[in-house]
């Protein structure tokens, strides 16, 4: 592939990331929105079943129906015999519903509070959820067969997240921006959401479509499609002793990470006294170590392998989150309130860079995985891989945002009452630092040899 077709199938995970972000940030503020914001709460902050909110169990209850069609996806998309490519057809058919459907969630149906309105979000989420995996799945899929050797993987896993840096790093802050200008043209701050969402859902829809124009499969990629019955590959996989590994050590990263971002306006409102839009100068502070971390974690990587520097990242985001339980509720001017700006720009900001390691290495670590398998069993089934991953940590997505929720909701989300916000942080290390200690577990020099010696099918 040329350099500017590698470009177009980067453009994908960018694109797919402004969907993921308005679902993970922009409606949870809109239905779980702090006091002083002036918006009004869409659904009930009581907590359920001793610890869901209603919002967190829309939210998981979509995570759920999202994670069972994983593995579904996963292996109809390796069996797939389509003359459009076996990856490529589920491009096709996910793009528009993944897209769009966001767009529904800021237009609730039913009264604020009201069962019509919790029924639509849950459905809403649940179809989101499905339509990326549809997508994201296969698209996934697709790195470890145009790009076949470990180190091409580096470079391909950096280029894809150097694209979806301005979504991953700017998107935080670029949608709050957004706000605050729609502000200052006179809408209020619902209007002022929707129609931010509503030009981020277009420019996802354009990115979207460069890898279905980029990739042709029959030219770039080597890989047959894969006969196994279903059963027999989902066994196979999860037989796979250093993937399941490698799924529960990025089970407690995703539980603890997902959570910040979310987090941003309510630390902004909250414990700093400002407005929502000044979450996007927190945002903007992860930058500079990103992009500092793009150019040091391959060259880490190339020296000390994959597993050594996901558990330096790792460790190193939780050292970072654990700074902020120093935080305490402070207006401009006040005693405290130097303190606090200097401890969250300092933390989020040394947080850059192990969080680049994050956009790279886990697509490293999944490839080494695949080959393994296709060692083993002469199949090359990365979509499996990447479906079985997702049955096991697309619910927690929605745990994290459940976890979320319930903090706000048991120890509150207001300057009154602000422990829910201040527990973000602590809450949020400890799943870090419980996941680089399994990563210390993952085999990856025994993958090697392995696979070095038993290098299984081309792709």
């Amino acid at each position: 592939m040329s350099r500017l077709r590698r470009l177009g199938y980067a453009c994908g995970n960018a694109g797919f990331q402004i969907p993921d972000r308005i679902v993970a940030a922009v409606a949870v503020y809109f239905y779980l929105p702090p006091p002083e914001s002036g918006l009004v709460p869409q659904v009930s902050d009581r907590v359920v079943l001793g610890v869901f909110t209603a919002y967190g169990l829309a939210r998981l209850l979509g995570g759920i129906v999202d994670s069972l069609a994983d593995p579904f996806v996963g292996w109809g998309s390796d069996r797939s015999r389509s003359r459009l490519g076996r990856r490529r057809v589920f491009l096709i058919a996910g793009i528009g519903p993944m897209v769009l459907s966001p767009l529904l969630l800021f237009w609730p149906p039913g009264a604020p509070g009201s069962a019509t309105t919790w029924a639509s979000l849950a459905i809403v989420l649940a179809l989101y959820y499905v339509f990326f995996t549809v997508y994201v799945g296969p698209y996934l899929a697709l790195l470890p067969e145009i790009a076949p050797t470990g180190a091409e993987r580096v470079r391909l896993s950096s280029l894809l997240a150097l694209v979806a840096l301005p979504v991953a790093g700017f998107y935080p802050a670029a949608w709050l921006a957004g706000v605050g200008v729609g502000q200052q043209l006179g809408l209020g701050t619902a209007d002022a959401i929707r129609a931010v969402v509503g030009v981020s859902s277009l420019v996802a829809l354009v990115l979207c479509a460069l890898p279905i124009l980029a990739v042709d499969e029959a030219r770039f990629t080597r890989t047959a499609p894969a006969p196994l019955p279903l059963a027999t590959a989902l066994g196979t996989t999860l037989r796979n002793r250093p993937f399941v590994v490698y799924l529960v050590a990025q089970v407690f990263f995703i539980l603890g990470v997902t959570m910040v971002q979310p987090a941003l306006p309510y630390l902004a409102v909250v414990l700093l006294g400002r407005g929502e839009s000044f979450g996007a100068w927190l945002g903007l502070s992860y930058l500079p170590g990103v992009l500092l971390g793009f150019v040091v974690v391959p060259r880490l990587t190339g020296r000390f392998g994959a597993r050594r520097v996901m558990v330096a990242c790792v460790a190193g985001v939780a050292l970072c989150l654990l700074a902020l339980v120093a935080l305490e509720p402070a207006l401009p001017g006040e005693p405290g309130d130097a303190r606090n700006l200097a401890v969250a720009f300092t933390a989020l900001a040394l947080a850059g860079l192990p969080i680049a390691g994050f956009f790279i290495l886990p697509h490293v670590l999944i490839g080494q995985l695949i080959d393994l398998d296709a060692a083993r069993t002469g199949n090359h089934r990365a979509a499996m891989y990447y479906g079985v991953q997702g049955l096991l940590t697309k619910w927690v997505y929605a745990a994290s945002l459940a976890l979320l929720s319930f903090l706000f909701a048991r120890y509150g989300n207001s300057r009154e009452a602000a422990l829910g916000v201040q527990l973000i942080g602590p809450t949020a290390a400890l799943c870090c630092g419980v996941s680089a200690v399994l990563y210390l577990r993952y085999p990856e020099g025994r993958i090697l040899r392995e696979t070095t010696r038993n290098p299984g099918p081309p792709g």
